[in-house]
Protein backbone atom coordinates (compact mmCIF):
# COMPACT_ATOMS: atom_id res chain seq x y z
CA UNK A 1 0.00 0.00 0.00
CA UNK A 2 1.00 3.68 -0.88
CA UNK A 3 1.63 6.00 2.14
CA UNK A 4 1.58 9.17 1.25
CA UNK A 5 1.30 10.60 4.64
CA UNK A 6 4.15 10.62 7.38
CA UNK A 7 2.19 7.72 9.67
CA UNK A 8 4.41 9.10 12.37
CA UNK A 9 4.02 12.39 12.93
CA UNK A 10 7.02 14.04 12.37
CA UNK A 11 8.91 15.71 9.84
CA UNK A 12 11.09 12.53 8.22
CA UNK A 13 14.12 14.38 8.63
CA UNK A 14 13.36 14.01 12.38
CA UNK A 15 12.42 10.61 11.94
CA UNK A 16 15.97 9.52 10.03
CA UNK A 17 17.71 11.09 12.57
CA UNK A 18 16.22 10.14 15.70
CA UNK A 19 16.53 6.67 14.42
CA UNK A 20 20.13 7.08 13.30
CA UNK A 21 21.58 5.46 16.27
CA UNK A 22 19.49 2.33 16.46
CA UNK A 23 20.47 1.78 12.79
CA UNK A 24 24.03 2.20 13.63
CA UNK A 25 23.92 0.06 16.52
CA UNK A 26 21.82 -2.77 15.04
CA UNK A 27 24.68 -2.66 12.41
CA UNK A 28 27.47 -3.45 15.19
CA UNK A 29 25.69 -5.89 16.89
CA UNK A 30 24.78 -7.90 13.33
CA UNK A 31 28.25 -8.11 12.18
CA UNK A 32 29.50 -8.73 16.12
CA UNK A 33 27.80 -11.52 16.19
CA UNK A 34 28.60 -12.67 12.46
CA UNK A 35 32.27 -12.22 13.44
CA UNK A 36 31.61 -14.84 16.50
CA UNK A 37 32.54 -11.77 19.26
CA UNK A 38 30.92 -11.54 22.42
CA UNK A 39 30.33 -7.89 23.62
CA UNK A 40 33.31 -8.09 26.20
CA UNK A 41 35.51 -9.20 23.62
CA UNK A 42 34.57 -6.50 20.93
CA UNK A 43 34.67 -3.99 23.95
CA UNK A 44 38.33 -5.31 24.88
CA UNK A 45 39.71 -4.11 21.61
CA UNK A 46 38.34 -0.84 21.95
CA UNK A 47 38.99 -0.34 25.34
CA UNK A 48 35.72 -0.02 26.23
CA UNK A 49 33.17 -2.62 28.80
CA UNK A 50 30.70 -4.73 27.65
CA UNK A 51 28.12 -2.22 29.07
CA UNK A 52 29.15 0.35 27.09
CA UNK A 53 29.13 -2.20 24.08
CA UNK A 54 25.30 -3.01 24.52
CA UNK A 55 24.49 0.69 24.84
CA UNK A 56 26.04 1.58 22.04
CA UNK A 57 24.19 -1.71 20.09
CA UNK A 58 20.80 -0.79 21.53
CA UNK A 59 21.09 2.58 20.12
CA UNK A 60 21.05 4.70 23.48
CA UNK A 61 24.11 6.19 22.86
CA UNK A 62 25.79 6.61 18.82
CA UNK A 63 29.46 6.16 18.54
CA UNK A 64 31.27 9.32 17.81
CA UNK A 65 33.22 9.06 14.22
CA UNK A 66 36.80 7.99 16.09
CA UNK A 67 34.57 5.51 17.56
CA UNK A 68 32.99 4.45 14.76
CA UNK A 69 36.64 3.67 13.57
CA UNK A 70 37.81 1.86 16.35
CA UNK A 71 34.62 -0.13 16.39
CA UNK A 72 34.65 -0.94 12.52
CA UNK A 73 38.75 -1.41 12.55
CA UNK A 74 38.23 -4.37 15.81
CA UNK A 75 35.26 -5.89 13.68
CA UNK A 76 37.49 -6.11 10.30
CA UNK A 77 34.87 -4.20 8.04
CA UNK A 78 35.06 -0.67 6.46
CA UNK A 79 33.42 1.90 8.23
CA UNK A 80 30.60 2.63 6.00
CA UNK A 81 29.49 -0.54 6.75
CA UNK A 82 28.40 0.48 9.99
CA UNK A 83 27.15 3.95 8.94
CA UNK A 84 24.26 5.38 6.92
CA UNK A 85 25.29 5.41 3.23
CA UNK A 86 25.82 8.59 1.60
CA UNK A 87 25.25 8.02 -2.04
CA UNK A 88 27.37 10.90 -3.49
CA UNK A 89 30.55 8.68 -4.53
CA UNK A 90 30.61 5.65 -6.26
CA UNK A 91 31.61 3.70 -2.88
CA UNK A 92 28.56 5.20 -1.17
CA UNK A 93 26.25 3.99 -3.48
CA UNK A 94 27.48 0.65 -3.38
CA UNK A 95 27.34 0.41 0.35
CA UNK A 96 23.18 2.18 -0.53
CA UNK A 97 22.92 -0.96 -2.56
CA UNK A 98 23.58 -3.23 0.05
CA UNK A 99 21.37 -1.93 2.73
CA UNK A 100 18.58 -2.14 0.23
CA UNK A 101 19.13 -5.67 -0.61
CA UNK A 102 18.99 -6.46 2.97
CA UNK A 103 15.91 -4.37 3.91
CA UNK A 104 14.03 -4.43 0.03
CA UNK A 105 14.82 -7.41 -1.41
CA UNK A 106 16.88 -5.79 -3.89
CA UNK A 107 18.41 -8.31 -6.48
CA UNK A 108 21.08 -7.34 -9.51
CA UNK A 109 19.99 -9.25 -12.54
CA UNK A 110 22.22 -9.34 -15.41
CA UNK A 111 20.28 -9.81 -19.34
CA UNK A 112 21.51 -10.20 -22.64
CA UNK A 113 24.73 -8.69 -20.81
CA UNK A 114 22.62 -5.68 -19.28
CA UNK A 115 22.47 -4.73 -15.61
CA UNK A 116 19.27 -4.28 -14.10
CA UNK A 117 17.79 -3.82 -10.89
CA UNK A 118 14.78 -5.38 -9.42
CA UNK A 119 13.15 -5.17 -5.63
CA UNK A 120 11.52 -8.45 -4.96
CA UNK A 121 9.70 -10.19 -7.97
CA UNK A 122 9.46 -6.67 -9.29
CA UNK A 123 5.09 -6.46 -8.42
CA UNK A 124 4.84 -6.63 -5.01
CA UNK A 125 5.83 -5.03 -1.70
CA UNK A 126 5.72 -1.31 -1.01
CA UNK A 127 8.79 -0.04 -2.47
CA UNK A 128 7.60 -1.48 -5.76
CA UNK A 129 4.50 0.82 -4.83
CA UNK A 130 6.19 3.90 -4.89
CA UNK A 131 8.82 2.91 -7.93
CA UNK A 132 5.39 2.61 -9.80
CA UNK A 133 4.53 6.13 -9.24
CA UNK A 134 8.01 7.33 -9.69
CA UNK A 135 7.84 5.67 -13.44
CA UNK A 136 4.20 6.71 -13.98
CA UNK A 137 5.90 10.66 -13.30
CA UNK A 138 8.26 9.95 -15.03
CA UNK A 139 5.95 9.21 -18.04
CA UNK A 140 4.20 12.20 -17.81
CA UNK A 141 6.72 14.58 -17.83
CA UNK A 142 8.05 12.97 -21.00
CA UNK A 143 5.25 13.00 -23.16
CA UNK A 144 4.82 17.05 -21.19
CA UNK A 145 8.67 17.57 -22.78
CA UNK A 146 8.02 16.35 -26.15
CA UNK A 147 4.58 18.62 -25.94
CA UNK A 148 6.23 21.93 -24.80
CA UNK A 149 6.74 24.39 -27.87
CA UNK A 150 9.58 26.69 -26.32
CA UNK A 151 12.92 26.30 -24.18
CA UNK A 152 10.41 28.27 -21.54
CA UNK A 153 8.06 25.27 -21.18
CA UNK A 154 10.72 22.75 -21.29
CA UNK A 155 12.24 23.96 -18.15
CA UNK A 156 8.76 24.74 -16.62
CA UNK A 157 8.35 21.15 -16.87
CA UNK A 158 11.39 20.08 -15.40
CA UNK A 159 11.30 22.62 -12.30
CA UNK A 160 7.80 20.74 -11.51
CA UNK A 161 9.53 17.31 -12.48
CA UNK A 162 12.05 18.53 -9.54
CA UNK A 163 9.62 20.14 -6.78
CA UNK A 164 7.89 16.21 -7.20
CA UNK A 165 11.01 14.55 -6.39
CA UNK A 166 12.05 17.37 -3.52
CA UNK A 167 8.50 16.96 -1.94
CA UNK A 168 8.46 13.15 -2.03
CA UNK A 169 6.18 11.34 -0.24
CA UNK A 170 4.20 14.69 -0.21
CA UNK A 171 3.97 14.72 -3.98
CA UNK A 172 1.94 11.49 -4.77
CA UNK A 173 -1.77 12.31 -5.16
CA UNK A 174 -3.93 10.45 -2.42
CA UNK A 175 -5.75 7.40 -4.06
CA UNK A 176 -8.85 6.55 -2.91
CA UNK A 177 -10.13 2.70 -1.66
CA UNK A 178 -10.76 1.89 -5.20
CA UNK A 179 -7.66 3.08 -6.76
CA UNK A 180 -5.42 1.29 -4.58
CA UNK A 181 -7.61 -2.29 -5.20
CA UNK A 182 -7.14 -1.70 -8.33
CA UNK A 183 -3.82 -1.09 -8.27
CA UNK A 184 -3.78 -4.29 -6.23
CA UNK A 185 -5.47 -6.36 -8.85
CA UNK A 186 -3.56 -5.24 -11.84
CA UNK A 187 -0.10 -6.41 -9.98
CA UNK A 188 -1.88 -9.28 -9.25
CA UNK A 189 -2.89 -9.95 -12.93
CA UNK A 190 0.78 -9.05 -13.65
CA UNK A 191 1.97 -11.92 -11.31
CA UNK A 192 -0.44 -14.21 -12.37
CA UNK A 193 1.00 -13.86 -16.20
CA UNK A 194 4.77 -14.12 -15.17
CA UNK A 195 3.39 -17.22 -13.23
CA UNK A 196 1.60 -18.65 -16.04
CA UNK A 197 4.40 -17.96 -18.42
CA UNK A 198 6.81 -19.68 -16.04
CA UNK A 199 4.37 -23.00 -15.50
CA UNK A 200 4.08 -22.88 -19.68
CA UNK A 201 7.97 -23.02 -19.72
CA UNK A 202 8.31 -26.19 -17.20
CA UNK A 203 5.80 -28.19 -19.03
CA UNK A 204 7.58 -27.35 -22.50
CA UNK A 205 10.59 -28.56 -20.95
CA UNK A 206 8.90 -31.61 -19.35
CA UNK A 207 7.54 -32.29 -22.59
CA UNK A 208 11.18 -32.67 -24.34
Amino acid sequence: MIVVNNPFGQDPMDLNENSSADRVGHRIREIREAQGMTQSELGEKIGLNGDRVQKYENGVRKPKADLLKKFASALGVSTLALTDPVVANYIGAMYALFEMEKNYDLKVKRDDGKLSLVFGNGFMGEINGYIDEWEKECRQIELELEAASSEEERASVLHSYKLWKWNFPEALTDMTEKNLRDLKKAKLEEQMKQLQKELSDLNGEDGE
